[in-house]
């Protein structure tokens, strides 16, 4: 009958409308970079950093002292070449997990032309002193994300830097009654960081995105007192479905005075440059 053949149509009309439904969603997902899209994203690459590493170790007996330049006064390199890691996870429709790690050694030598205060500790002018330095970040970043367009995204959100560094120095130090010994001074500290953060995203093209980051801390916190500034801007391509390069500008700045027994100073720490990555998303 034709009425019953017409009834027969309309469960078959029906699949075909979702069907036809989900091939648009899915095209459309397809339109724009896997940034946008996909739940999970890791970036594995090197970070070619210009470094610069200050601190300052106050003396219980004289008070202030003069800060120590690691590139300046010790000829430490001011480029440095590390390892360094990102991920993100979608875990919800409008949440994300972002995390980002790297970290940096290095020393070098000098003869010192005048007396060196290090805290309570002086190295004699005219000996060889060997002085070092150590440097990781670990960032976790929780945040909400808003979308103008399925283009354009950006995000706000609340996180946390765990940071580790500190500084030695090893050399002959003039003690109290006028002899010398070589001994070695170090200072380390472990700041965990809050902070306030943004992102935002736009697939230029179906391959090509354009991501930028900020992280923000500026406050009296625990022992720790300063501002901290963590950005970065970049390029991502999509070489295969699940499988990218990309190229970022990464900036990182630690202005922080540090009121603990172990150390009484400060530390100002910068690193600047490019970051090249291989990217992995599904």
């Amino acid at each position: 009958m034709p009425g019953m053949k017409l009834l027969n149509l309309i469960p078959l009309a029906g699949l075909l409308i979702i069907a036809n439904s989900q091939l648009v969603q899915a095209q459309e997902q397809a339109e724009v970079h896997p940034y946008l899209n996909e739940n999970f994203f890791i970036d594995v690459g090197v970070y070619f950093p210009e470094r610069k590493f200050g601190v300052q170790v106050n003396s219980t007996i004289l008070g202030p002292t003069d800060p120590i330049d690691l590139e300046g006064e010790f000829g430490a390199r001011k480029s440095d070449e590390t390892l360094s890691l990102n991920f993100g996870w979608r875990f919800a429709q409008k949440w994300q997990l972002e995390g980002q790690y790297f970290g940096s050694t290095g020393k070098a030598g000098a003869t010192l032309d005048e007396d060196l205060q290090f805290g309570d500790i002086t190295f004699g002018a005219g000996s060889g002193i060997e002085a070092g330095q150590e440097f990781t970040l670990t960032r976790l970043f929780f945040a909400r994300r808003f979308e103008s367009s399925d283009e354009h995204e950006f995000g706000l959100g609340v996180g946390l830097h765990w940071l580790k560094f500190g500084v030695y120095i090893k050399g002959n130090v003039i003690n109290g009654d006028g002899s010398t010994a070589i001994r070695r001074e170090s200072v380390t500290a472990i700041a965990p960081l809050p902070n306030i953060g943004a992102w935002y995203m736009h697939s230029l093209t179906p391959k090509l995105a354009l991501k930028t980051r900020i992280d923000w801390f500026g406050a009296s916190y625990d022992i720790y007192d300063g501002t901290m500034i963590n950005a970065s801007i970049g390029l991502n391509y999509q070489v295969l479905e699940n499988f990218g390069v990309g190229l970022n500008y990464n900036h990182f700045e630690l202005d922080v005075a540090v009121e603990e027994k172990s150390w009484d100073g400060s530390a100002k720490i910068s690193y600047e440059g490019l970051y090249a990555y291989l990217s992995f998303y599904w």
